[in-house]
């Protein structure tokens, strides 16, 4: 049976171009002879489409037949109990659904791609850190048209969205800073590849940078994971409250990890933010409903999903040069943060 693919190659087009055109797009802007060309193979190669969705008026069948996969560089687990990932993954699904992009498949990995089954597709999403190695095997499949969430690729070839780590890390320690804190511990994960290669996360490099340059980094107010979830923010602030020298102020890599540090400082009997204060990152939905409700930077995860689509279906529709988007962050300041004089 006939596919779009089949039709752009003898087209000489892109597989986006021929949908748009079985779509009947107005805003397409292609020559009345590419157009009529398109519908003639489609008609002698008797293509039929193998999916139909309703547009807006739930009246007018529109034909779809752009189909992507979604690599997620964690487990399903891990995708549910820190909903960073998770909110990612659901911009992408609603972009598609708003575009009538077909997500065929979804995978999830937390160790290395063991099997790529991502042929036949006209592009993949991937989110999270991933190894040279398995990007290579990714680009076997569907050649350049890959967009990274969370990851820059060394080669320039692929599409990019990312957010600044580091600049995101030290507006949250320049809010602790005009708070009169100065002894501000970090509690923080381990980013790995796929072939489990450690790289420190950005926020942890940014966060020494910072206290490094002002003179106040101590390496004992450091305390790093394997993972960002809840557990390890706990455990991390217990070890913390075994100390004497304990500091006044925590930046936290990741709103779950807060979570779990603020229970451990409710068994320390330690207030949040009178005894100390903590300022987090992602800004998840539950982080405005913690008692304390948290400060945090917020990333706008669903905006960086549907940014990664739009930016497939751009490369799809023939652009050659990739791009790499950086989307702003937020300070959101709530509860958990307060001045050193009231701590």
């Amino acid at each position: 049976m006939a596919t779009i693919k089949d039709i752009a190659e003898i087209a000489k087009v892109s597989t986006a171009t021929v949908s748009r055109v079985l779509n009947n797009d107005k805003n397409l802007s292609v020559t009345a002879e590419t157009r009529d060309r398109i519908m003639e193979i489609a008609k002698e190669l008797k293509y039929v489409p193998v999916r139909k969705r309703y547009s807006e008026n739930k009246v007018s069948p529109v034909v779809s037949e752009m189909e992507i996969g979604i690599v997620m560089f964690c487990s399903p687990e891990y995708e549910w109990e820190d909903t960073y990932f998770l909110s990612i993954r659901k911009g992408i699904e609603s972009e598609c659904s708003e575009k009538g992009v077909l997500v065929k498949k979804i995978s999830h990995y937390s160790g290395g791609m063991t099997d790529v089954q991502m042929n036949n597709l006209d592009g993949v999403i991937v989110v999270g850190m991933i190894s040279e190695e398995d990007e290579k095997k990714l680009s076997q499949r569907v050649n350049r048209n890959i967009v990274f969430i969370n990851y820059v690729s060394k080669s320039e070839q692929f599409d990019a969205v990312i957010i600044d780590h580091e600049k995101a890390t030290k507006n949250a320690l320049e809010h602790l800073f005009s708070l009169g804190h100065t002894k501000i511990g970090f509690i923080g994960g381990q980013e790995r590849d796929q072939s489990d290669n450690v790289i420190m996360d950005a926020r942890q490099r940014a966060y020494e940078e910072v206290m490094k340059k002002r003179d106040l980094f101590n390496v004992e107010h450091l305390y790093i994971s394997r993972q960002f979830l809840i557990s390890d923010g706990y455990s991390s602030m217990k070890k913390a409250g075994e100390k004497e020298d304990f500091p006044s102020a925590f930046f936290i890599a990741s709103d779950a990890m807060a979570i779990g540090a603020m229970r451990a400082c409710h068994e320390l009997g330690m207030k949040v933010p009178d005894d100390v204060s903590i300022v987090s990152f992602n800004d998840v939905e539950m982080a405005s409903f913690t008692q304390p409700a948290l400060t945090t930077i917020k990333v706008y995860t669903e905006e960086m999903g549907k940014a990664a689509v739009k930016l497939l279906m751009d490369r799809l529709e023939g652009r050659e040069i990739p791009f790499k988007l950086e989307i702003p962050t937020k300070l959101i300041v709530r509860e958990s943060s307060s001045s050193l004089a009231r701590s």
